[in-house]
This record gives structure tokens, C-alpha cells and sequence, in this order.
């Protein structure tokens, strides 16, 4: 047996005892040599090793090329398909770099720094190819986590609302952040390496290097700054700032970071979020009522002529009046005129004037100043301010008192008005909708309504018709409401069955779509089956005939229902017992209908 020479003793058991990883090819892809460092960062042992190809079990969890093998035969891959970072082939010394994460087969995943060089023999033949692999993966994941906490900084201080400006002990700019550039109207690259004082009011440049400790040799907490100090703009405009100024020291330099803010943006920012919140609080008053334009359903000929009207009027400024029964969906269709017009990006306010006691509306919907009435405790902002640039929607138009309806007719001519108490006089930019179910022109020969008031809202009436009016959209509503109310309560109910169907369509129906709404709630909570009966819910023409057997009029339809519910509720008409809520009326709607039928509680 032949004796290997003491060179090539020497060489392999450098190899084994190589502090890196290393394995040995022969030129037919066979593991020769697989070192000790090889054995602990695979897993893998030597015996099981030598003289296979089996090599990249080590390091890869599919069958793949390692760079060894590249080396011995370049039609097996390309380089850079196969490695995260390819190096070249070094043609002086014929060696291959590469950088890949490697899968092991353990689960783990390594970041590996890989080379491979040839051996050769005395005729410059390659005799085998040695790969050695240099674990990074800890420096690697350094590198990345530096990288990304550069880019979070970064990040944060370009998206910072404030200027953020670093300055050397030389007063010089060494950072300038995007904030800073807006605030200041000057790019960051024409403004690092500048002096600080360049951005500073002349006045005030001894009282700003005050704040800059540098001659200090304690180190200084944050100084903040709220008044007194006034910046400068790239083109000269001179503005009052606050500060912090905070000391840092890095690298063995002394640096002092300044965070400053324009007041004017402060205090426009406050006004702002002063406006927001009372946005926020009438959103949260309406926050539980459904408008949805997509809820007036419809199919007559009579809706289909309002939504037209509406669509028409509803791209301009012109004020809207509309006129309908209780329940004929008035909000809904102003709140679609308002999706539908130019200031659909803006609030549509509601205001439900005869919600409100009369002593009130004023300051309700022109705001007041601190100490106008006993409890104006502080200034308030009426609906009008927070409907500016929006829409203002007046429901119950004929509650409005004589006092404010002469504001009112002031706010549509000139869109100016004074708040209660105050001597200020504020412009506003609203689109105006009213809402009534009163006959206007009768109040107004009454005296009960300005005629002034009255013409100049009533450029653009839109009528909606009573439900009565249109039975053919019962069946489409009745079956609507069910499917609605079917899924909130979580109930399978699949149709109305015929009987009850009619039923609905032969009601006169006083509260119109709402108290069509509020039969079929109700009928779906008491509904035990998958067909909704209505049963003896309705029995309108039980007593509403009269002695010669024709049908009653509308009016005296309505009179009957109001006094029947009155009389069951003991002629209680306001809260939530009363016959308004039971009619799904507001109490002061109801007593003028009552006013206007008639109806009278008799003392006997």
C-alpha cells in the first residue's frame, strides 16, 4: 500500500483541524475530506460523509449545487441564480465567492459566507475542490436590525410635524428635517452646514445662545421654551416659535438638538381640533339614526318625480323646502340631496326645531358667548358655525319662534349672523334644506310664520307624497323592513303572508313609512314562523265608516287613530309612554295635528 507523502499528510490534517467549516471534492462530486468544524455546523458525521455526494444534505434541505460543485462543473448553475450575493470568478486564483442564507436541515436558517478553491497537481490539473463556510448569521442579523432602526429613525423624523435641526459647536447645521424644510421654506442640502443663527430673528440671537450650553462642561437636561423666541424664514418672514432644546453628545462630538413649532400652526391646529370635536359630539348625538339615502324605496311614478326634483337641485346652492306628512322620509331625501351635491365631503347638521324649548333654538343655532344667559358658562358654538361649508338641515321648520326666524331670513341673505351675547359678526358658507309637515302659506296668513321667511325659502318645494298615496310601494317597504329586521334579530322569516299583505295595503296609514317601519319591527319580534302575520295588529276600517257604509275621508281616518291612542293612553301625550312615542310623533307635531283636527279631551 502506497504511503501518502508527508505534504499531503500535513495538508489534510490542516483541513480537519481547521477552526472553519470545510469539506474536500474529488473531481467526481465525492466527499474526500469532511472536517471536524464541518461535523458540528452540520450535524452530519465524517464516516457517514466520505465518499458519497451527499455533501449538500449539510446545508441545504432540497438537493441543489454547492459551490464546490460549481466549481468543478459550471453547467450545473449559474452563480447569482443560486446565491443571494455572487461573487466573481477569480481567474488568477480560480476561486469562487459567494454570501446565501442556507435552510439546514434542522430548521435552522444560517447566513453562510462561502468560497471555494482548487487543488491542483504538478501539471496545474484540478485534482479537487475545497468549499469552506464561515457562519455570519449573528453579524448579519446585526446589520439588518442597524439597517432598520436607520430607516424607523429616518421614518420618524421625516414624518415628524414639528422641525427637528441638530447644530454642531460651531452653530452649524447638521440636520434639517422635512418639518423644518415646510416650516421653514428652505431644502435640508441648502441649509446643513449653515449657521443656526440664519433661521433665528436677529433680535433674539443672544437669548438663542443662551439655550446653547456648549460651553458648559455639565451636561444640561431638555430646555423647553413655550414664548419669547421668533425664527426666520428662508425668504425673511419672521414667525413666534417654542422650543426644546436638548444636549447630545455621540462620537465624542457635542451636539445640541433643537425641536421647535411655528405657534401660528399651534394655535390653527387647536381651532381645528376645537372644530373636530364639536363635529365629533353632534356625530354623536345622530350616531344611532339610520340614514341611508338606498332606504327610500320606492317604485311609483310619485317618488320617482321627488328623486328627480332632488337630483336636479341638488348640485346647486339653492335653499330646498320640503313638505310632507310625518314619516314620509324627509331627512332621508335631504340627506340625499347633500350626498348628492358639491358638498358631500363636508357635515350635513340636523336641527329639530320643535325639539328644542323656544328660549333655546337661538343659542342652538347661532351659539353664544360665555356669560350670554345663566349657565352659558363658557362660549359655544352654534349649528350653524358647524355646518360652514356643509349643509344645515332645519326639520320642524314651522316650530321656528318669531325671533329666530328673523335671524334665519338675516343668515340666508348675507350669510352673516351674531352669536347670542356677542357683537361679533361671523360669515359662514351653508347650504340650507327645511323640512316641514305644516302648511306654511296657512301660517303665514296666520301670522304664525314670516311671509319674508317663508318666500325666500320656498325657491325650491319638494312635496312628498303621503304613503297612502303611493300603495304600491307597501308591498316593496312591508317586505324591505322585514328583511331587515329578519337579520338583525337573527330570525329566518322568508315572506308576508297574502292576508296580512292586504291588510297593509287597505291602512291610511297616518304615520306613513315610519309607522309602516315600527308594524312590521314589531311583528318580526312577535313572529314564531317563517311567514310574518300581521294577525289583528291592523283593523283600520273597523270604525272608520260612516252611517251610510262609505269608507271615511283620510282626515277623519287620522282623527280616529290619534283619539283612539289617546284614550289608551290616558291622553298622555309626551314621553315614552305617551301617544306621541306611540305614534312615532314628536309631541309638539302632534298637538298641532290634534289643533288642526280638532281633537279635544272632553271633562265629562
Amino acid at each position: 500500500m502506497l504511503k501518502k507523502p508527508p505534504q499531503n499528510i500535513f495538508a489534510e490534517h490542516l483541513l480537519q483541524h481547521m477552526p472553519v467549516s470545510t469539506f474536500v471534492l474529488d473531481t467526481r462530486h465525492r466527499v474526500v475530506i469532511w472536517n471536524k468544524a464541518c461535523e458540528r455546523l452540520t450535524g452530519l458525521r465524517a464516516e457517514d460523509m466520505i465518499g458519497t455526494n451527499r455533501h449538500w444534505q449539510g446545508f441545504y434541505a432540497e438537493p441543489r449545487p454547492c459551490l464546490a460543485d460549481l466549481l468543478l462543473d459550471r453547467s450545473l448553475g449559474k452563480l447569482d441564480s443560486l446565491y443571494e450575493k455572487a461573487g466573481d470568478f477569480m481567474s488568477d486564483t480560480g476561486t469562487l465567492h459567494t454570501e446565501n442564507w442556507c435552510p439546514m436541515p434542522d430548521g435552522r436558517r444560517l447566513y453562510l459566507v462561502i468560497d471555494a478553491g482548487p487543488i491542483v497537481n504538478d501539471k496545474g490539473e484540478i485534482v479537487a475542490v475545497v468549499e469552506t463556510q464561515r457562519d455570519r448569521t449573528e453579524q448579519r442579523l446585526t446589520m439588518q436590525a442597524l439597517t432598520e432602526s436607520e430607516h424607523r429613525f429616518s421614518a420618524i423624523l421625516g414624518s415628524a410635524m414639528d422641525a427637528i435641526v441638530a447644530v454642531d459647536q460651531q452653530h452649524r447645521i447638521t440636520l434639517f428635517n422635512a418639518a423644518a424644510e415646510r416650516i421653514f421654506r428652505c431644502a435640508a442640502d441648502l441649509a446643513i452646514g449653515q449657521p443656526v443663527e440664519r433661521f433665528i430673528a436677529p433680535h433674539c440671537h443672544t437669548l438663542f445662545r443662551q439655550f446653547l450650553g456648549f460651553d458648559e462642561h455639565a451636561v444640561k437636561a431638555p430646555t423647553w421654551v413655550p414664548e419669547g423666541l421668533s425664527a426666520r424664514r428662508a425668504d425673511g418672514e419672521e414667525f413666534a416659535i417654542e422650543a426644546t432644546f436638548s444636549p447630545l453628545e455621540t462620537s465624542g462630538q457635542r451636539l445640541y438638538t433643537i425641536i421647535l413649532r411655528d405657534v401660528n400652526d399651534r394655535r390653527l391646529a387647536e381651532q381645528e381640533l376645537n372644530r373636530l370635536q364639536l363635529e365629533k359630539g353632534y356625530l354623536q348625538e345622530v350616531i344611532d339614526y339610520e340614514h341611508n339615502f338606498g332606504e327610500i324605496v320606492s317604485g311609483s311614478k310619485a317618488m320617482r318625480s321627488v328623486f328627480e326634483q332632488a337630483r336636479m337641485v341638488a348640485r346647486t346652492d339653492t335653499p330646498v323646502l320640503l313638505l310632507g306628512e310625518t314619516g314620509t322620509g324627509k331627512e332621508l331625501l335631504a340627506r340625499g340631496i347633500h350626498d348628492l351635491s358639491d358638498r358631500s365631503g363636508a357635515i350635513l347638521v340636523k336641527v329639530n326645531c320643535a325639539a328644542l324649548p323656544g328660549e333655546l333654538i337661538e343659542s342652538e343655532l347661532f351659539g353664544h358667548e360665555k356669560g350670554a344667559f345663566t349657565g352659558a358658562t363658557q362660549q359655544r358654538k352654534g349649528r350653524f358655525e358647524l355646518a360652514h361649508g356643509g349643509t344645515l338641515l332645519l326639520d320642524e321648520l314651522g316650530e321656528l319662534p318669531p325671533a329666530a326666524q328673523g335671524k334665519l331670513l338675516r343668515v340666508l341673505q348675507e350669510q352673516e349672523f351674531e352669536r347670542v351675547g356677542g357683537s361679533e359678526t361671523l360669515k359662514v358658507n351653508v347650504r340650507l334644506i327645511a323640512a316641514t309637515n305644516r302648511n306654511l302659506a296657512d301660517d303665514v296668513v296666520a301670522g304664525r310664520f314670516r311671509a319674508d321667511l317663508y318666500y325666500r325659502l320656498n325657491v325650491f318645494p319638494i312635496n312628498l307624497p303621503a304613503l297612502r298615496e303611493r300603495q304600491a310601494d307597501i308591498p316593496l317597504l312591508a317586505r324591505f323592513f322585514l328583511a331587515k329586521y329578519a337579520q338583525k334579530l337573527g330570525k329566518r322569516i322568508n315572506d308576508i303572508d297574502a292576508a296580512s299583505l292586504a291588510s297593509l295595503q287597505r291602512y291610511a296609514w297616518p304615520g306613513n313609512v315610519r309607522e309602516l317601519q315600527n308594524v312590521i319591527e314589531r311583528a318580526v319580534i312577535l313572529c314564531q314562523s317563517t311567514v310574518l302575520e300581521i294577525g289583528p295588529l291592523l283593523n283600520p276600517y273597523a270604525d272608520n265608516h260612516d252611517g251610510a257604509g262609505q269608507p271615511a275621508t283620510m282626515e277623519e281616518m287620522e282623527r280616529n287613530h290619534i283619539l283612539r291612542t289617546l284614550e289608551d293612553t290616558g291622553w298622555v301625550i309626551s314621553g315614552a309612554k305617551g301617544a306621541a312615542a306611540l305614534l312615532d310623533m314628536n309631541p309638539n307635531t302632534l298637538r298641532s295635528r290634534m289643533l288642526k283636527l280638532g281633537i279635544t279631551r272632553s271633562r265629562s
